[in-house]
């Protein structure tokens, strides 16, 4: 068999094996991420239909669990677009997001599994906090790993003792730290850039996906995500920190979402 002498067609050959694990990275990612809202979509639809199913329907309840029922579809596509964006390097869609907001929404969207898991959640939020610039779903994505990734770790802790604390900060001067710390097993400190390659997992059933596709939204954001076994030897601690809005960058933003709204007005009522 003759060897491949051609640059062109070594280059190829090389690249394939890149090519094939993006993609499936890429499968992974999608199947682990879109995991979260479909569930949502079986446990809103299944309600649905008991509360019209009933002697007396529920006509109230069976529409508020449609409306949730299309925001979790909603989320699923959303969520596969970005990560299709994400993996072919285009750039985000970058909005003002105050990453408080977005973790409560965060702690709404991952209620269910949270119960599920009896964790306990404890918010220190700063007040004040600057807005960042970025992606709002794929920070939240972020976060909703983070969040998973605590309560999977504390499954195997007594349920009295599953508390998870998230946390926002002004870090240095000019961006924002989000830390969430759980109460589980933890991990050695050796192992810590582990824990953030594709398919590596320390779990059972993990699939190894989630901090590695969290580190990366985080570092499109240009920021950074790393790991920390806690200092009292219980958990660990999940923390990223990303680059504040400065706040004439922040007016001047708003001013210029502002024109361009009285732009539009003014077009609609001509």
């Amino acid at each position: 068999m003759r060897a491949a002498t051609d640059p062109l067609q070594q280059s190829c050959t090389c690249a394939e094996p890149d090519a094939v694990k993006s993609v499936a990275v890429l499968i992974a990612s999608i199947a682990h991420e879109v995991n979260q809202p479909l569930s949502g979509i079986i446990a809103n639809a299944s309600a649905c239909l008991r509360m019209l199913s009933a002697d007396s329907p529920n006509l109230d309840g069976a529409r508020e669990t449609a409306r949730r029922t299309i925001r979790d579809a909603n989320r699923a596509a959303e969520i596969i677009n970005r990560l299709r964006a994400l993996f072919s390097r285009t750039e985000i869609a970058s909005e003002l997001v105050d990453l408080n907001d977005a973790v409560l929404e965060s702690i709404a969207l991952s209620r269910g599994e949270l119960d599920a898991s009896r964790v306990t959640v404890k918010c220190n939020l700063a007040d004040r906090l600057p807005l960042v610039s970025g992606d709002r779903v794929q920070l939240q994505q972020v976060v909703q790993n983070l969040l998973r990734n605590a309560a999977e770790a504390m499954a195997g802790v007594r349920s009295g003792s599953r508390e998870l604390t998230i946390s926002t900060r002004r870090h240095d001067d000019d961006r924002v730290l989000l830390s969430v710390r759980d109460a589980g097993a933890g991990f050695p400190r050796e192992d810590a850039d582990k824990l953030f390659a594709p398919f590596y997992t320390t779990k059972t059933h993990g699939m190894g996906i989630g901090l590695s596709v969290s580190r990366t939204i985080v570092e499109h954001h240009r920021g950074s995500l790393w790991g920390t076994p806690n200092d009292d030897g219980r958990g660990a601690t999940f923390s990223l920190s990303i680059p504040c809005v400065s706040t004439r960058s922040t007016q001047g933003s708003l001013l210029h979402l502002t024109a361009s709204a009285g732009a539009l007005a003014l077009a609609d009522s001509s």
